[in-house]
């Protein structure tokens, strides 16, 4: 449900910097003049161009989202770790010092990435680490992460079609005028909603995170995730209450202490 959950506001963010920044201005700025050229008993040109717009743009985003579901991992991965290599079936590693690891959806059922780092860690937190990457993969949190990469797609194409929609408006001296002052006040009020969605993100994020723990103590032993969150430096705490990407590190000690 969490997974699902998010990948709706990725849709539904997606939908709504799309129909601000592309659907409205076409009808507004460029169907609403057509329609007053059009002969009498033709088709609607605005309404025409409406459903061309959202049909064009669901189709980007599906077609997008494909491309980064059923992607090899072995791409995915070359891509994001430069050096990965697959120590294990559906395990990689790549060298850094850092404590990381990573849950990469791809068509044969997901891959986890791990540092060198991870790697060396004792053999019950390793395991504990593992099993909760992969309970990130069987529950479709990493699959519902795609449609927000996807939807980042979407919405810097839809600013750049917006750049041109209002560069080729620019020279009309009444249309050039309103759409400058449509783009700049839609623009604030986009950035408000997706500070919005964003925050709903990161809280079902974070309770991604906590039934991910709770699904790993559950399949190695809860001891092994407190000493392994215990090992996080005080640097990856996370400090930025709403917009945080997992929950705080005490916290998650907490709950898991009292599965023991």
């Amino acid at each position: 449900m969490l997974a699902l959950l998010s990948a709706l506001s990725a849709c539904l963010a997606g939908a709504v910097g799309y129909s601000v920044m592309v659907v409205l201005p076409v009808v507004v700025f460029i169907g609403a003049p057509l329609e007053l050229l059009r002969p009498p008993g033709e088709m609607a040109v605005s309404h025409t161009l409406a459903q061309g717009t959202i049909l064009a743009g669901a189709a980007v985003s599906i077609l997008a989202w494909l491309g980064y579901r059923l992607a090899p991992a072995s791409y995915r991965v070359g891509r994001l770790f430069p050096g990965a290599r697959e120590l294990a079936d559906r395990v990689w590693v790549y060298e850094s010092p850092a404590l990381q690891a990573y849950a990469m959806p791809s068509p044969t059922g997901g891959v986890v990435v791990l540092t060198r780092a991870a790697l060396n860690l004792p053999k019950a937190e390793l395991d504990w680490l593992l099993a909760h990457e992969r309970s990130h993969l069987r529950r479709g949190d990493a699959s519902a992460n795609l449609w927000w990469w996807t939807q980042h797609l979407i919405l810097r194409l839809a600013l750049r079609v917006a750049l041109v929609i209002h560069t080729l408006l620019r020279p009309v001296p009444v249309l050039g005028l309103v759409s400058r002052l449509y783009y700049n006040v839609a623009f604030l009020g986009l950035r408000l909603a997706l500070w919005l969605f964003k925050a709903l993100d990161r809280h079902l994020g974070r309770l991604m995170e906590y039934r991910a723990d709770s699904d790993a103590a559950r399949a190695t032993t809860a001891v092994a995730g407190c000493y392994l969150l215990s090992r996080l430096p005080a640097g990856l705490e996370p400090s930025w209450g709403l917009f945080s990407t997992h929950p705080p590190t005490y916290r998650r000690i907490r709950r898991l202490e009292r599965m023991i």
